[in-house]
């Protein structure tokens, strides 16, 4: 019997976006990997109930280094609100009835993503080798540990492609940037080429996404921010990291943004 040719990237991608588009179960094998306890929420909060096959990676613990911001915010080290984060997100994926098949974090300490990069892709790598799809950061410019997620992922999915010849596709949900002073979020840097698919949430999953992100008391002064009728993705554009991101880079909403 012939071996069914394995599908392109872009037609993973492609695939993807139409099962989130469907509103139904998305039963593509997915890896979503986020910075920070609070990320996948923002990410697909109202969504991630859906995801029969999700593979949930939090990179850092969410705690800085020095423990400074811990102790700040009354915490006796950066250990114990590295557990206070943990804690909040179990809470969070309760409230929006995410049941992601294996949950992995990796530790790695609040803004030393990119200090830690070939850790992180090696450990990237591995766990890629049973999705067909990721979901990450964008290349915006928002945080450093998202922007340098973004690149790890870029560089795990090809160190796996010259390693076993599978490619996988990669969508990028909407985060956040800066503009001239403002924050934006919610919403993609403009790139016609790559459209956005704009989910509207139902009343159910709007009311699961709201409770998720009341689950993150630690950063309640953030969640504010961002809205709970509607989330969106896209297919990752082919960055330059060597550059910096489109927001930095033009420094102005673009048109059609």
């Amino acid at each position: 019997m012939t071996k069914p040719a394995e599908r392109s990237p872009s037609e993973v991608q492609a695939a993807l976006l139409r099962e989130l588009a469907a509103q139904g179960p998305i039963r593509m094998p997915v890896a979503l990997v986020v910075a920070h306890q609070d990320d996948e929420m923002i990410a697909a909060g109202g969504t991630m109930a859906r995801f029969l096959d999700l593979t949930l990676i939090h990179v850092t613990d969410g705690a800085t280094e020095d423990g400074e911001e811990a102790r700040a915010m009354g915490f006796a080290d950066r250990g114990a609100y590295a557990a206070a984060r943990r804690r909040e997100v179990d809470a969070a994926l309760r409230a929006a009835c995410a049941q992601p098949t294996r949950r992995v974090c990796y530790g790695i300490p609040d803004q030393r993503v990119a200090a830690r990069m070939e850790a992180v892709v090696e450990r990237l790598t591995a766990d890629f080798m049973t999705v067909d799809a990721v979901i990450t950061h964008a290349y915006e410019g928002g945080h450093m540990d998202h922007d340098a997620c973004a690149l790890a992922c870029e560089r795990a999915m090809a160190r796996l492609a010259a390693m076993t010849g599978r490619r996988l596709g990669c969508l990028e949900f909407a985060g956040y940037y800066h503009v001239g002073g403002y924050v934006r979020t919610a919403a993609f840097w403009a790139d016609p080429a790559h459209p956005a698919v704009t989910i509207d949430l139902s009343e159910t999953a709007v009311r699961r996404r709201d409770a998720a992100l009341r689950c993150f008391a630690t950063q309640a002064g953030n969640m504010g921010f961002f809205g709970t009728l509607r989330e969106a993705f896209r297919a990752r554009p082919a960055y330059d990291f060597a550059l910096p991101s489109p927001p930095m880079r033009e420094g102005a909403i673009a048109p059609g943004a």
